[in-house]
């Protein structure tokens, strides 16, 4: 009797799993669907490749230089404005001491600069 109980749990199993796959996909679809785009100018890709490696570093130091080489292409209108949103919420992200949440953002920046 006990037997036919576990074998009731066993075969509700790939029921589940299938539901947790199919959710799993759909979430990640809809991320991937609501992900917007980053377009960095020239300026603002190297801006990110720095803060990549900053935040690869964790260095507070090296942050602190690139925001306040932002706040001087701010004042000079050197790069645009989406540009300068994405990178300063990075930084923000990375003063708050998540820098790996950073770090993939910058990864992110920089791999949708790829045609695909």
């Amino acid at each position: 009797m006990a037997r036919n109980v576990e074998k009731s749990n066993v075969d509700s199993k790939p029921w589940v799993v299938g539901f947790i796959l199919v959710v799993s996909l759909g979430l990640a679809g809809l991320w991937w669907w609501s992900h917007s785009r980053v377009e960095l100018d020239e300026m603002g890709y190297d801006v990110t490749i720095a803060l990549y490696r900053v935040c690869n570093q964790r260095s507070d130091d090296g942050l602190q230089q690139i925001e306040n080489q932002i706040r001087k292409l701010e004042t000079e209108q050197a790069f645009s404005s989406a540009a300068n949103q994405a990178i300063m919420s990075i930084i923000a992200t990375a003063k708050a001491g998540q820098w790996q949440k950073a770090a993939r953002a910058c990864r992110q920046a920089l791999e949708d600069q790829v045609q695909r």
